[in-house]
């Protein structure tokens, strides 16, 4: 979505965003929790340059990504960050490695995009509160991932729903250090009670550009 800036920014999910969701015993609960703040993330925006277009078009299919919403909690201050986003997926079976399992470069693509999906969110907080400031920010506040890696502990399952909760680890000068953890119940119906299996975690270092580039 543009803001009157022209920045391209996620915005507040809507009520059949989070429906499907709302369906499913064990991310209900998950979603149910106080000051909780749902966006649909802003790389689902399909763009004139083909920024973002992987996850804006080529992935958002009944067979592949289904849905997806991220949700956070709000910091305490202005100048806090985002500490962790969780990402909510349900997953169509056009993305099977074995059959009924997601395959595993997918799994890398999501914890990837859970991580930047985090990375933005700060970026656009960031962005907010230099405009109050009464301050011109750049538009250009992307990250480059540096390097990720990826640790593959159970199958995750298609036709199902997974979450991916991305967490800042530390920030050192244009460098941001971040985890993750794939997520998935035993089903869908899985009682909210019940543990989640982690299925896969991550482990991401992401670069800002210099000021002359981009």
């Amino acid at each position: 979505m543009a803001s009157q800036s022209g920045l391209v920014t996620s915005k507040a999910a809507t009520a059949d965003s989070i429906a499907p969701f709302q369906r499913i015993p064990w991310t209900a609960k998950l979603l149910a929790q106080p000051d909780l703040v749902v966006r649909l993330p802003s790389s689902l925006v399909p763009k004139q340059t083909n920024e973002d277009s992987l996850f804006a078009t080529t992935l958002r299919t009944p067979l592949t990504l289904r849905d997806l919403v991220s949700t956070y909690k709000q910091p305490p201050s202005a100048e806090a960050i985002i500490s962790d986003v969780t990402t909510f997926c349900t997953l169509g079976n056009g993305m099977d490695g074995h059959p009924g399992l997601l395959h595993g470069g997918i799994i890398g693509t999501l914890i990837d995009e859970a991580m930047g999906i985090l990375q933005t969110a700060n970026f656009e907080r960031e962005y907010a509160r230099r405009l109050a400031l009464g301050e011109t920010p750049s538009k250009n506040m992307g990250s480059f991932t540096a390097y990720l890696n990826v640790q593959y502990l159970k199958p995750v399952r298609t036709g199902m729903a997974v979450v991916i909760v991305a967490k800042h680890v530390k920030r050192e000068g244009r460098k941001d250090w971040i985890t993750a953890e794939v997520k998935q119940a035993q089903s869908d119906q899985a009682s909210p009670e019940e543990s989640l299996v982690t299925c896969a975690t991550g482990e991401g270092m992401f670069i800002g550009p210099k000021p002359s580039k981009l």
